[in-house]
C-alpha cells in the first residue's frame, strides 16, 4: 500500500509541476497587465465611472462558465484595479436571468445578441433560461443566436432566439440528440491488473460504485435514471419545438432518424441543420458581422455594431439585490442564504466543492448575529463525504436551538448528502425538475495486495495485538475488515434513513421504500413526501418571511472566496491539455480517496448527478 501511496504521490507531483509552470507564467502576464492598466489609469480612463448607455444598443450575452447560485469570488490583491474577473468560470442563474427579463421589456435596447457555446447548465436552470428568453421575444424583442455547434441543453436555449445563425466554417453543427448516460465499467480492468476493489453498497439503487463491479448498465440504474430524466426530455422537446415553430414530434424524429437526413448533403451537417430547420442561415464570422452591421447600424470601424455586455447592463439596473422580492430594508429583520453549493468536502469552499469548514463557520456567524431570524439553507448538490455533511447538519442544529427556523430551497440538485444537510429543516422546497433522493451510502476499498504479490511484493512482520494485524490492509484484504466496512456502510446508511424518517415525520419502514440509492425528480420527491412544496428560491424565502411575520427585512449572503494563487491554480488548468486536465483530476482524486488523513472512506454522494450534463 506504502508503495502505491508513494507512486501516486509522485505522479501527482510531477503533474503540480507543470501546473505550476503555468501558474507562474500567467502570474508574470497579469502583472505586465496590471503595470499597462495602471499606468493608463494615470490618464483616468480606468477608473472612468460614466453610466452605461443602453438607448440603441444592441445586448451582448456571450456567457463562459458553469451556472451556479452563488458564484466563488476570488482574493484578488488587484482587484481596485478592476482588470479581472471576479468569480471562476461560474454565472449566477438570478443575476443571468435578471439581465434576459429586463432586457426583454427594455426599449431603449435593439435586439440581444446571444452565444452560449460557452456556457454549462443543469436541467433546472436550462429550463429558466429557456423561459426567460422565450418571454423576451414574445414581448417582441430580437433575439439573434449565434453558434458553432451545440448540443441538446445548449440548443434548448437558443431555440427561444428569433434567429439562430450557425457558423457554416464550425464542424460541430447542433445536435439536439437528447440525454444519454454513459459511463466507464471497469470490473474486467481491476481483475486484469489483480487489484480488488471491496465495494460496499446501501440501497439497491445506488449506483455510484458499479463502474468499479460491473462490465455494464445495472436494470436498477437503467430503470432509475430513464424515469428521471424522460419527462425532463418531454419537456425540452416541447420548448424546442415551440421555440422554432415546429410541429409537436419533430425534435423526436430529428434524433431517430438524423443519420438518414445526412445522406444527401455528403455528411455535411450544417447544412442538414439549415435545411431540417434547426437554424435559419450558415454565416462566417465576417458575414456575420457585416449582417449584425446592416441590420443594426454601426461604423465601419467596429467589428460588430455598438452594444453593451451583460454585466454592463446588470450595472445599469435599479435593484442589484436579486435574491428575494424584498420591501424596505431593515437591518434589524435579517434572512440568510446558506449555500451549499457542489460536491460536500471538509475543509474550505472552491469551484464546485462545498467546503463544510466554510459553511459551518457562515452558519455561525448567522447564528451570533441576532439579527438574522431565519435561515434559507439553498442546495445545489450531488452529495459528497460523511463527515462534512454531518459538520453541516450539527451546525444548523445550534442555530435551530436558539429558537430560529431552518428552510431548505433545492436547486437543479440536492441529492445524496445534499440531502443528508436537509434534514434539520423545518420546510423543504424543491423545483419540478430538481434531482433529488439518492439516499443511499457507499464505500470503496481498494486492495493492491494481489497486484503486489504479482509482481513479487510481500509484506510480512510482528503485531503487539491481533486488531493491529487485521487492520493492516497491506496484507490485503481479510473476513474481520470486510465484516466491519460492510457493517459501518450499513449502519450508516440506517442513520440516514432515520434522520430523513424524523425530518418528514415518517415511520422509519415508509422512508426505506423510497430511498436505497434512487433519484426522483421534484415533482415526485413532493408526491413521495421528501419534500413540502414546489417553487424557486425567492419562494422559500417568502415562506421564511410569513414565518417570521416579517414585512420589513434583508435577505443576504456570505461570499464565497478562495485565494487569489488557487485562482490562478485554476486558470492554469484550464489552459492545460484536455488529456493532462484529466489526469490531474484523477490523481487528485485518488489522492483524496487514499491519502488522507483521516480515512473517511463512506460517502453519500449521487454518481447520477455528480456531473454537470450540458448535452
Amino acid at each position: 500500500m506504502k508503495k502505491i501511496k508513494n507512486v501516486i504521490s509522485f505522479v501527482e507531483n510531477l503533474l503540480g509541476k507543470l501546473r505550476k509552470l503555468f501558474v507562474n507564467t500567467l502570474t508574470v502576464l497579469f502583472l505586465m497587465l496590471i503595470t499597462f492598466g495602471f499606468l493608463s489609469s494615470l490618464g483616468g480612463s480606468l477608473f472612468d465611472s460614466d453610466k452605461v448607455e443602453t438607448e440603441d444598443q444592441v445586448l451582448y450575452l456571450e456567457p463562459k462558465g458553469v451556472i451556479v447560485d452563488k458564484a466563488i469570488l476570488t482574493n484578488d490583491p488587484f482587484e481596485e484595479f478592476e482588470i479581472f474577473e471576479s468569480s471562476i468560470n461560474q454565472i449566477e442563474l438570478e443575476g443571468f436571468l435578471k439581465i434576459i427579463k429586463t432586457a426583454g421589456t427594455d426599449d431603449d435596447l435593439k435586439a440581444i445578441y446571444l452565444d452560449v457555446d460557452g456556457l454549462g447548465a443543469y436541467y433546472t436552470s436550462a429550463l429558466k433560461i429557456a423561459d426567460a428568453l422565450y418571454a423576451a421575444r414574445e414581448n417582441g424583442k430580437e433575439i439573434i443566436a449565434f453558434t458553432s455547434g451545440l448540443g441538446t441543453t445548449g440548443y434548448l436555449i437558443v431555440s427561444q432566439a428569433t434567429e439562430i445563425i450557425l457558423e457554416k466554417d464550425s464542424y460541430e453543427s447542433v445536435l439536439p440528440f437528447g440525454f444519454s448516460r454513459v459511463r466507464q465499467y471497469q470490473k474486467d480492468f481491476f481483475e486484469n491488473i489483480k487489484v480488488d476493489m471491496n465495494v460496499y453498497a446501501a440501497g439497491d439503487f445506488k449506483s455510484g460504485p458499479e463502474g468499479y463491479t460491473r462490465n455494464d448498465m445495472s436494470e436498477t440504474d437503467k430503470l432509475a435514471w430513464l424515469e428521471f430524466v424522460t419527462p425532463v426530455w418531454e419537456k425540452y422537446k416541447s420548448k424546442m419545438e415551440t421555440g422554432r415553430g415546429f410541429d409537436s414530434g419533430k425534435i423526436q424524429y430529428i434524433g431517430d432518424h438524423y443519420h438518414l437526413l445526412t445522406d444527401g448533403n455528403g455528411g455535411d451537417n450544417n447544412e442538414t441543420a439549415l435545411e431540417i430547420g434547426l437554424v435559419d442561415k450558415l454565416m462566417s464570422k465576417q458575414e456575420l458581422r457585416n449582417y449584425m452591421i446592416e441590420k443594426y447600424g454601426s461604423e465601419e470601424e467596429y467589428e460588430r455594431p455598438e452594444g453593451i455586455s451583460g454585466i454592463e447592463y446588470l450595472t445599469t439596473l435599479k435593484d442589484a439585490d436579486i435574491s428575494n422580492k424584498q420591501k424596505k430594508v431593515q437591518e434589524k429583520n435579517k434572512i440568510a442564504i446558506i449555500h451549499v453549493e457542489g460536491a460536500i468536502v471538509t475543509g474550505n469552499i472552491g469551484v464546485d466543492t462545498a467546503g463544510s469548514g466554510d459553511i459551518v463557520k457562515n452558519i455561525n456567524k448567522a447564528r451570533d448575529d441576532e439579527n438574522v431570524k431565519g435561515i434559507v439553507l439553498r442546495v445545489n448538490s450531488p452529495g459528497g463525504d460523511v463527515y462534512a455533511s454531518s459538520m453541516i447538519t450539527n451546525a444548523l442544529e445550534e442555530f435551530q436551538a436558539t429558537g430560529r427556523p431552518v428552510i431548505t430551497s433545492m436547486g437543479d440538485i440536492a441529492a445524496s448528502g445534499g440531502v443528508w444537510v436537509t434534514t434539520t429543516s423545518e420546510e423543504i422546497w424543491a423545483e419540478e425538475t430538481t434531482l433529488t433522493g439518492s439516499i443511499g451510502v457507499y464505500s470503496i476499498i481498494p486492495d493492491f495486495s494481489p497486484l503486489e504479490k504479482w509482481v513479487g511484493m510481500n509484506y510480512d512482520g510482528v503485531s503487539m495485538t491481533k486488531a493491529g494485524d487485521i487492520y493492516d490492509l497491506r496484507k490485503g484484504m481479510n473476513e474481520e475488515l470486510n465484516k466491519q466496512f460492510r457493517e459501518n456502510t450499513e449502519k450508516i446508511y440506517k442513520d440516514f434513513v432515520t434522520k430523513v424518517a424524523n425530518n418528514r415525520d415518517m415511520d422509519f419502514a415508509k422512508v426505506l421504500k423510497f430511498a436505497g440509492g434512487r433519484i426522483w425528480r421534484g415533482d415526485t420527491a413532493l408526491e413521495l413526501g421528501l419534500v413540502d412544496k414546489l417553487g424557486t428560491l425567492d419562494d422559500a424565502i417568502d415562506s421564511m418571511a410569513t414565518k417570521l411575520e416579517l414585512e420589513d427585512y434583508k435577505v443576504f449572503s456570505y461570499n464565497n472566496e478562495v485565494e487569489f494563487e488557487d485562482y490562478l491554480n485554476s486558470m492554469a488548468q484550464e489552459i492545460l491539455p484536455v488529456q493532462i486536465q484529466d489526469l490531474l483530476n484523477k490523481i487528485s482524486g485518488l489522492n483524496r480517496m487514499f491519502l488522507a488523513e483521516k480515512d473517511r472512506y463512506v460517502v453519500v454522494y449521487c454518481f447520477d448527478c455528480g456531473f454537470r450534463n450540458f448535452e
